[in-house]
């Protein structure tokens, strides 16, 4: 009976008040959810406005800091333009009010103190300026409230706050290059730089360039600093201008680069307020960063790659328009001046909404060779130059070799061979830069320069002709060669107008320039060691003479460029190659379809005296690209090996091998493919498999061995694939 009246009561269900109660609470809880979300949203939103207000106040204060002279009339980027001021600028839909207070400080060499009051009556500058930044939204010129915050699209409220910022920070009169000047003067704007020591480089690798005057100019790093670890590929190298005199070397000034390669995603802008930075450009005194203008941009699509990718890739594009872009020099606003018309988006494009200025990207299909790219999301692949402005990388113009030397193991080892070397490129850049002159838009047909042979007299460096080969017996079996490239800057035309005037005779500061009243320590140019950048090839293929050509590896530990003798003897042209621009600092992968149209080459000629060995017969030219299809995998780290008398050579793209006549089932191996957690393969539709194919999620597996034909071909391409060969 119990459990009946139980069962009974239970299935009576609720009372109309409970159900009532259980609403009332449910609507309750309903309500303050809705006003939870409320509050989410405008906290979300009133976060978001105060980040772009720090954002617009540090770009100001910054933007402040990239003066190129002390004083300067209107729209001179100059000290003593930095003043009181205010503004309004409109971003995401928010009106910020941007209002500058600049406070003059001057020292005072009596009391070795800043002050706000002239020391001196005849004082015209500010030693300092305290610049406060700040930034006001929400409230118009009364103080009241401009900005609703939506809800939803019905109903609205006053609710968003209104607010400000400030930031405040000072700013020196002193430029980059002369950073550690102090007064020398309180009467007067006189300022000095204490002397800083600084020891020169040691011939061979690091070579001095004489600049006149007692000056030098030099690369530091004896050969470029390179890190390559999975997909990461970064290079380093400082260049160092320095005095000469009998009391020892001082500092004057270092430029710090960086070179990288990256993997991106394309973004095309849906707001004024989406883009990037112009170039970094020297402007005879420092470089001055480029201004924000709305463009396309990218982003780092891959964590594994230099941490430099992320500015690499959001700024390295062309288009939009800014204050600071020159009609009359357009090639200023991009980062390569020197591409071809047709390599830009043009409004007529069929697929170019949000593209037109910007030069165009790539990205590698499933053939390894380079596509195009156009849409929002799309990934390429890019290589950027970056130089240290203010303590803090950006990226500067594309790198632009205009020569390239190469010299046998004894050159550059004593002070009259690097002063030979030395005066041939100041010359030769000395002439290029006269060439030039004050010709418009010089990018459109830019000079070359002149090579040793061609100057006025010639100049002969070791082994450059047949005639004057080096000479290797079997008790020299080896030597280390040596690479070097001269790197010229785009010069801008406001550059140019200060070169000129040095040219024609006038002073650094009656030029617009501090310092030196030497044309060349203000021409952008730069001589770097490439020994272990450039890809060496010889011929014949590896007899007598064999020179080694690895891939590159972390922390330069590759060989490169190390000639020695083999079997055989007679002649031999040995060939050092590299890509002019910026890759030819990473070693990585053709980025542009023109890249390889713009490599550069040096012939040194070599024979060999040991008559031990017969020379070695003739034999079949095999010949093919090494591509990748795989992201983050640099066909140029690919290695080959031959055996049964194959002899093969890797070259800039691919590879050339000579298959003796007489040779039996000869063979090239090619290995160092490899990528976390994917198996790749080695593909080609000319060369058959030899055998099993190895890959595999290990470096170790990934190999894979190819049968050379008994017979001439030129396209044994192949193709670095994933998962399947088709």
């Amino acid at each position: 009976m119990n459990i009946s009246r139980t069962h009974k009561r239970t299935a009576a269900g609720f009372s109309l008040l409970e159900v009532l109660i259980g609403m009332v609470i449910f609507a309750l809880g309903i309500m303050a959810l809705a006003q939870l979300q409320g509050n989410l949203s405008k906290s979300s939103a009133d976060s978001n406005i105060r980040s772009v207000a720090i954002n617009i106040a540090e770009e100001n204060i910054e933007a402040a800091r990239t003066f190129s002279q002390v004083t300067g009339g209107v729209g001179v980027n100059a000290f003593n333009n930095i003043t009181s001021g205010s503004r309004t600028e409109t971003r995401g839909g928010i009106d910020y009010t941007i209002s500058s207070t600049v406070t003059d400080y001057y020292f005072n060499l009596a009391t070795g103190t800043f002050g706000t009051t002239k020391p001196a009556a005849n004082r015209v500058n500010a030693d300092m300026k305290m610049l406060q930044m700040t930034v006001a939204w929400g409230v118009d010129g009364n103080g009241n409230s401009t900005q609703s915050f939506m809800i939803d699209e019905t109903a609205s409220t006053t609710g968003l706050s209104k607010g400000s910022i400030s930031l405040t920070d000072v700013i020196s009169s002193i430029t980059s290059p002369s950073g550690g000047k102090v007064v020398l003067n309180s009467t007067t704007s006189d300022l000095y730089g204490p002397p800083v020591d600084y020891n020169p480089g040691q011939n061979p690798d690091i070579v001095s360039i004489q600049l006149g005057e007692n000056r030098f100019k030099e690369s530091t790093t004896p050969l470029p600093d390179v890190i390559r670890s999975g997909e990461l590929a970064e290079t380093k190298f400082d260049v160092v201008t320095y005095s000469q005199s009998d009391a020892g070397a001082s500092f004057l000034r270092r430029e710090e680069f960086r070179a990288v390669s990256c993997s991106c995603t394309l973004r095309i802008p849906g707001a004024a307020t989406e883009g990037g930075l112009r170039p970094t450009l020297w402007n005879g005194n420092d470089y001055t960063e480029g201004e924000f203008v709305s463009k396309p941009y990218g982003v780092s699509n891959n964590n594994q790659q230099s941490g430099f990718c992320s500015l690499c890739c959001n700024d390295h594009h062309d288009g939009g328009s800014g204050a600071r872009d020159d009609a009359n020099d357009p090639g200023s606003s991009r980062y390569n001046p020197f591409r071809s018309d047709l390599d830009y988006w043009q409004s007529a494009d069929p697929v170019s909404s949000g593209l037109v200025g910007d030069h165009k990207h790539y990205n590698r299909n499933n053939s390894g060779g380079l596509s195009v790219v156009s849409s929002d999301g799309a990934t390429y692949v890019e290589a950027c130059r970056l130089v240290r402005k203010d303590g803090f990388f950006r990226v500067a113009q594309d790198l632009r070799q205009e020569g390239l030397n190469s010299f046998p193991a004894d050159f550059l080892d004593d002070d009259t061979e690097v002063a030979k070397y030395s005066k041939y490129v100041t010359d030769a850049v000395s002439g290029f830069e006269a060439t030039i002159g004050n010709t418009n838009l010089y990018e459109a047909n830019p000079p070359v320069l002149t090579e040793p042979q061609n100057m006025s007299p010639a100049v002969s460096f070791p082994a450059s002709t047949f005639e004057t080969p080096t000479v290797m017996t079997s008790s020299s079996s080896s030597q280390q060669l040596r690479s070097r490239g001269i790197y010229v800057d785009y010069m801008s035309d406001a550059l140019r107008t200060i070169i000129n005037c040095l040219d024609d005779g006038g002073t650094g500061p009656g030029c617009g320039v501090e310092g030196s009243n030497s044309a060349l320590e203000v021409i952008p140019f730069f001589d770097v060691q490439l020994t272990w950048l450039s890809r060496w090839i010889e011929t014949p293929t590896n007899n007598p003479i064999d020179v080694s050509n690895e891939a590159i590896k972390d922390a330069n530990t590759h060989s490169r460029g190390v000639a020695s003798l083999t079997t055989g003897f007679g002649d031999s042209t040995i060939n050092a190659e590299i890509y002019r621009g910026n890759l030819g600092l990473t070693g990585t992968d053709e980025i542009d379809p023109a890249d390889n149209d713009s490599a550069r080459e040096y012939d040194l000629f070599a024979v060999s005296t040991d008559g031990s060995t017969p020379a070695p017969d003739g034999g079949y030219l095999i010949t093919g690209s090494i591509t990748s299809s795989v992201g983050g995998v640099q066909a140029a780290d690919v290695e080959i090996e031959t055996s049964n008398g194959a002899q093969c050579d890797r070259t800039l793209t691919g590879f050339e091998c000579i298959v003796p006549f007489a040779a039996s089932n000869p063979r090239i191996t090619v290995s160092n493919y490899f990528k976390t957690n994917k198996v790749l393969l080695a593909c080609s539709t000319v060369l058959s498999i030899n055998g099993t194919e190895h890959s595999g999620t290990d470096p170790s597996q990934n190999w894979t061995r190819f049968n050379l034909p008994l017979a001439n071909v030129v396209n044994a391409n192949i193709i670095i694939k994933q998962d399947f060969c088709n």
